[in-house]
């Protein structure tokens, strides 16, 4: 069961949407969502992630409006204000410095015009957001029910979220790498130039970041995403936005697997890892972290230990490391 399993707002959405009493309400609603994709992606004969991302915007009543500077944003504004549209005088307002993207009903659209906008804001960093941005407005509108009045809806980035965003944040994870279209093939090597090849044929609107983490969850072999940069254990820093080395009470940080991706074939066979333990010594990680290179090697998850004596399972593992900035991104193969 995830955390967001105990929320109300989770909870009241699968019961608003029909679906069963559920312990994990969280599964159930990706699943009723995954269902409506695989459908329109046989009835509009998708090939690729991009062709389904438009079927699916045509499906629920969408257009996407990119927005790369001001003048675009002016642009858009004039466009639907010439229309009627009053609530778009205000997108100025509505877009701000955390916000990546806003869904809006139109008030007077014709009968053959989709009924909402969704505006996309890739402005600056946030063009490495769009694609998600792009997954998660449509996760809104396959989940609105007679109870939702959408008149727009506003993604805020992740320190802001509710529930219900970090919900649609999975459902977008899971829908912008649908498995069912990027023909994944059990036997081929796992490696970051096969992730690459993936991405570059059928999702290239995906960033780099988000399309590592989405085609790892979608691959049908087990593995792990990791990616290591310095920290401190949880409780250690007094102040969050301290930097690791400047920490206030002088303790050391040490090389952590802040971010942790085990995919579901890895979790089927029992496999496990956590956020934030400690890299071993011993790992190919810390090599690649101190030389920023490429490293390869053969190790085992029980080299994976805490301070409490709390140790990974006894499993022999690939690791294929590469730096990138100051952190270094791993995937970790579970040998057959």
């Amino acid at each position: 069961m995830s955390r967001l399993d105990t929320k109300p707002q989770i909870g009241k959405l699968a019961n608003d949407l029909g679906l069963k009493k559920s312990g994990k309400p969280v599964s159930e609603i990706v699943r009723y969502v995954r269902r409506k994709i695989r459908s329109i992606a046989k009835n509009y004969n998708c090939r690729s992630l991009t062709a389904l991302l438009n079927a699916a915007a045509g499906n629920a009543g969408t257009i996407f409006r990119e927005i790369h500077s001001d003048s675009d944003l002016d642009k858009i504004i004039e466009e639907f204000v010439s229309k009627g549209e009053a609530i778009f005088a205000n997108l100025r307002n509505e877009l701000r410095e955390q916000d990546y993207a806003i869904t809006i009903k139109r008030q007077h659209a014709q009968s053959w015009e989709p009924p909402f906008v969704s505006v996309i804001d890739c402005r600056g960093d946030k063009v490495f957001r769009a694609y998600f941005s792009k997954w998660h407005e449509l996760a809104h509108l396959f989940t609105l029910t007679p109870q939702m009045r959408l008149m727009f809806r506003r993604t805020h980035g992740a320190a802001l979220q509710d529930p219900e965003e970090a919900l649609m944040d999975v459902i977008a994870g899971e829908l912008g790498f649908l498995s069912d279209l990027l023909k994944l093939d059990g036997r081929e090597e796992i490696s970051f130039e096969t992730i690459d090849r993936i991405r570059s044929e059928f999702c290239p609107e995906a960033s780099v970041q988000a399309s590592i983490i989405g085609i790892v969850k979608a691959l049908p072999q087990a593995c792990i995403l990791l990616d290591a940069k310095l920290g401190h254990k949880r409780g250690q820093r007094t102040n969050p936005r301290q930097t690791p080395s400047r920490d206030p009470q002088g303790v050391v940080p040490v090389l952590r697997a802040v971010h942790v991706t085990v995919n579901q074939a890895a979790r089927d066979a029992g496999i496990r890892m956590y956020p934030n333990w400690r890299v071993p010594d011993k790992s190919v990680i810390h090599q690649v972290f101190d030389r920023q290179e490429y490293g390869e090697a053969v190790e085992n998850l029980n080299w994976w230990t805490t301070s409490d004596g709390s140790r990974l399972a006894d499993c022999s593992v690939v690791v294929k490391a590469k730096a990138s900035l100051q952190s270094v991104i791993a995937l970790v193969i579970p040998e057959d």
